[in-house]
């Protein structure tokens, strides 16, 4: 039987109309056979071809559209990075570095003049900053704390005060709230925040004073909460990690057009999430009863069925938010000068006039202009970006991958500076009066050395509250099967001595300056990392390259050790193997401590 089908291959109007009048042409001969322009019938297959082109356009486009290489539309670009895992950012917030200054009042007498420190504030944060040139406004990301005096420059006055001085981050951003109106709880409620360059959401609390988390899915039942750590000025952590179960739970995500949208979940609970332990009585509820389970897909990420993705507000929640950012928030130097001094506090509760004085001499500005404020993500940003957080998937797999997590421990539960990962080489020695000696070791564990930063950005072990912070992140993101040693790596403090020959016509110590200047730069710490050797070549090739330096005579490197120097001395000289310096076998990095002492330079005659 002949097929008397169309093949609709072609998707034009040439391509169309050519195919109809072949088909006319083949199987109706004699019905008609006048194809010229002028004739009603030319016109039927002309609007015929027409239908086809357009909706095969709009086919195609549709197509298109599913496809994340493809896609033209922002909100299906939207709709689609979200499902990859990546949140499109509809502005950035320009970040600057702020100066905050207090005076403090004098204690003791004559020449042993201190700080009286039971009048130093705490400055807390999203404390609002606002630029003099724009009215441009700031808020700060840490909270400064004055009693920390590591990390304070202090400045003789007079016989009365003394000036104070710390630094913190602050991002164009400014504090809004609205509020939400739910009146019955309905599954997965939404609610929208009109607004213009939304950041983010800073919290959101309902009427009964109950906390709402945001989460990246509604599956996600846990959260890192953020508790203050009482010794924060010990160990220089500022705040414990915890891993926090969450009923009441919302996500959030970017319409095409910057507003802001937020669902919730689908459960009306009589119990909290946190108080459900798996059991079988309740990991099957809401399965059909006498119906086998043993094939049933459970949600991986909550065995519990109980909560239905989170809880569903049944009255008003209050969000603050906050706004900002764009090309027109980079401000320049010395702009930041104005400061919300209300929001600051004294921890000891001192009060009276010299308190009021105290809270009146709050100063902040800006040593540099403000940078990296920019309008959202474009098209092609959001396609690759995408792309990236697709192949990421915010797990760790790769040693680099627990590298990278490890880096990015948020700042408020410690920092830190160094990590180098590695396969775990323990070995656990067994010997029984029977057995040999055997070595015995857990092939999917990896050894994490760290180290972190002191106050003065100088290489130290890492605490202990750090450590559990760590364990903690760490812990949410690695695979199952694997485990993670943390350990401290070590740290190997050296000098560098060099002898040169200075060109004729050129300032000896102007030459030896700059030689000093330019391994001041090849030793910034920010540039080294763990099991880095030394290469004497690029350090020569860096005197060289200084202006003025005819001869690099001698360069030597001296382990520096005890006192305010690094525990562990190091064998300098039996490390060299062809001109390279190496590190131990154990992990550890060289750091030249005390730029500014430990680099000597001399020059000597030709």
């Amino acid at each position: 039987m002949a097929d008397n089908s169309i093949s609709y291959l072609n998707k034009t109007f040439p391509e169309f109309k050519a195919s109809l009048v072949n088909y006319a042409k083949t199987y109706f001969p004699t019905v008609y056979n006048d194809f010229t322009e002028a004739t009603p019938g030319n016109l039927f297959i002309e609007l015929a071809s027409y239908v086809g082109d357009v909706a095969s356009f709009y086919i195609d486009t549709q197509v298109q559209e599913n496809f994340l290489l493809y896609a033209k539309e922002k909100e299906n670009l939207y709709a689609l990075s979200y499902m990859l895992g990546y949140r499109p950012k509809v502005s950035y917030a320009s970040n600057a570095i702020v100066d905050i200054y207090q005076l403090i009042p004098t204690s003791g007498s004559g020449g042993n003049l201190v700080p009286d420190y039971k009048y130093a504030l705490v400055v807390p944060e999203n404390t609002q900053l606002t630029s003099a040139t724009n009215s441009t406004k700031f808020i700060t990301t840490d909270k400064v704390d004055f009693r920390d005096t590591g990390s304070a420059e202090i400045t003789f006055v007079d016989g009365n005060y003394f000036l104070l001085k710390k630094q913190v981050t602050a991002i164009s951003a400014e504090i809004k709230s609205t509020t939400l109106t739910f009146s019955t709880p309905e599954k997965f409620s939404i609610a929208t925040i009109i607004d213009t360059n939304i950041l983010q959401i800073l919290d959101a609390t309902d009427t009964q004073s109950n906390s709402w988390y945001e989460v990246p899915y509604l599956a996600q039942s846990t959260v890192f909460d953020k508790v203050e750590n009482p010794n924060s000025l010990s160990d220089g952590v500022p705040y414990l990690i915890n891993l926090r179960r969450v009923p009441r739970r919302y996500v959030s995500r970017f319409l095409s057009n910057n507003t802001l949208q937020l669902e919730f979940g689908a459960g009306v609970a009589n119990a909290a999430d946190n108080t459900i332990i798996p059991n079988p009585d309740n990991i099957q509820l809401g399965l059909v009863p006498g119906i086998s389970n043993l094939y049933n897909n459970f949600n991986q990420a909550s065995v519990f069925f109980t909560q239905e993705y989170g809880l569903a507000p049944s009255n008003n929640i209050t969000v603050r938010y906050l706004v900002g950012g764009g090309i027109t928030s980079n401000i320049p130097s010395n702009a930041l000068t104005i400061i919300d001094k209300t929001t600051a506090y004294f921890p000891s509760g001192v009060t009276g006039p010299l308190a009021t004085t105290i809270i009146d001499s709050i100063a902040s500005n800006n040593p540099s202009p403000s940078l990296g404020g920019r309008d959202g993500d474009q098209v092609e940003e959001i396609r690759n970006n995408a792309f990236y957080a697709y192949q990421s998937q915010l797990r760790a797999v790769t040693r680099e991958d627990y590298m990278v997590r490890a880096l990015s421990l948020p700042t408020d539960y410690g920092s830190i500076a160094k990590v180098y990962v590695t396969q775990d080489v323990a070995r656990e020695m067994i010997a029984t009066p029977t057995v040999a000696t055997t070595e015995e070791r857990n092939p999917l564990s990896l050894d994490m050395y760290i180290l972190a930063y002191n106050s003065n950005k100088q290489l130290t072990s890492a605490s202990t509250t750090l450590k559990n912070n760590l364990t903690s992140y760490i812990n949410e993101f690695r695979m199952v099967t694997d485990a993670i040693n943390i350990k401290d790596a070590f740290y190997i403090n050296i000098g560098v001595n060099f002898d040169i020959v200075v060109a004729s016509g050129y300032s000896n110590n102007d030459v030896v300056t700059n030689c000093i200047l330019a391994l001041k730069d090849h030793f910034n710490i920010d540039k080294w990392s763990i099991n880095q050797p030394i290469i004497l070549a690029d350090i020569t090739s860096k005197l060289l390259q200084v202006k003025g330096v005819q001869n690099v005579i001698k360069v030597e490197i001296v382990n520096k050790q005890g006192g305010n120097y690094s525990p562990y001395a190091y064998d300098i000289p039996g490390a060299i193997r062809l001109g390279n310096i190496y590190p131990s076998v154990d992990p550890s990095i060289f750091e030249v401590r005390f730029p500014d002492v430990d680099i000597q330079g001399r020059v000597v005659p030709f």
